[in-house]
C-alpha cells in the first residue's frame, strides 16, 4: 500500500487572505494530480482575531464537503490554562482523523489538518499542538498498519528557484528585505508548491544572490516569498546556502515523518 501523507498546517499571516489561500492550495493539489483537499481544524475554540478563521468563517467559506472542525484534537491548555501544554482534549480521535484521511485517499483527495501557529516547532522542540497530533496519528497509522507520511504542507525536499525581479526590488532584498516579491500573477502552482527551506536565486541583470525561502504566501495584497536565512555578506555564494534548509527545516519542524 502506498503511504497516505497527510499534511500539516498553521494558517498565521492568512487571515485576511482565505480565499486566495484556498485558490493557491487547491492550484497547487491539482497541479499534483489530487482533487482540492479537506482542511481539518484542530483548534479547542474557535473565537479569534483572524477574520477569515474566526467561528465558522472558513468553513463557510469551503462548504462541508471539505472542512471539518475537531476540537476534540485542540489543546485543553487553551482554555484551562493548568496542567501540561499540550494536551489533547481527546487523543482517541487520532483515529477519527486517520479514517477521515484513508477514506479521502481513495478519492485522490488529501487532508489539511491545521490551527493558527505559526511554525509546528522551534529550535527543533514542539511549538504548537499540531505536532502532537501528528504523533498520535502515526501511532493510530502503526496499530492499523496503514503506512502514512504527515509533513508541513506543501511538503517536498527543498529546490532551487531562480527569479528575475526588478531592479528596486532586487536592492530591496539584497538590502535585507525578508520577503520576495513575485508579481500580481505568479505561477502558483510552482511558488506555492515551494517547499520550505528552498533556495532562490535572485537575479537583476547581471547580478545575482541567494536566499533561502519557504513557499509563497500573500502579503499586503502581494505574492511573496517569505525569507528564512540570509548571509548578510553579499559575496555569501551557493554553497554557503546550501547548508541551511537542513537546519531550517529541523528547527522549524518541516521534515517529513512516518510511521
Amino acid at each position: 500500500m502506498k503511504p497516505i501523507t497527510i499534511f500539516t498546517w498553521g494558517y498565521y499571516g492568512w487571515g485576511n487572505h482565505t480565499r486566495q489561500l484556498v485558490e493557491s492550495v487547491d492550484t497547487v493539489e491539482t497541479s499534483r494530480g489530487f482533487k482540492p483537499p479537506m482542511f481539518v481544524d484542530i483548534r479547542i475554540r474557535r473565537a479569534v482575531r483572524a477574520a477569515g478563521f474566526t467561528g465558522p468563517a472558513f468553513e463557510n467559506l469551503l462548504g462541508p464537503n471539505r472542512h471539518r472542525w475537531m476540537k476534540s484534537l485542540g489543546n485543553m491548555f487553551i482554555k484551562t490554562r493548568t496542567g501540561p501544554n499540550p494536551q489533547i482534549a481527546d487523543p482517541a480521535a487520532a483515529d477519527e482523523l486517520l479514517n477521515l484521511a484513508v477514506e479521502l485517499a481513495r478519492h485522490r483527495q488529501r487532508i489539511i489538518f491545521f490551527c493558527s501557529c505559526q511554525w509546528a516547532r522551534r529550535g527543533g522542540k514542539n511549538a504548537c499542538h499540531r505536532s502532537t497530533v501528528a504523533g498520535l496519528v502515526l501511532k493510530a497509522a502503526k496499530r492499523h498498519g496503514v503506512p502514512v507520511v504527515i509533513v508541513e504542507w506543501p511538503g517536498g525536499e527543498p529546490k532551487q528557484i531562480k527569479l528575475e525581479l526588478p531592479p528596486k526590488d532586487f536592492i530591496a532584498v539584497r538590502n535585507g528585505r525578508w520577503a520576495v516579491p513575485l508579481g500580481k500573477r505568479p505561477n502558483l502552482a510552482e511558488v506555492a508548491a515551494l517547499p520550505w527551506g528552498s533556495i532562490a536565486t535572485l537575479h537583476s541583470g547581471s547580478e545575482k544572490f541567494h536566499r533561502v525561502v519557504g513557499p509563497a504566501i500573500l502579503h499586503k495584497n502581494a505574492w511573496t516569498l517569505p525569507v528564512l536565512c540570509i548571509y548578510y555578506d553579499p559575496a555569501a555564494t551557493l554553497s554557503m546556502y546550501k547548508k541551511e534548509p537542513k537546519k531550517v527545516r529541523k528547527d522549524f519542524g518541516y521534515d517529513a515523518t512516518s510511521n
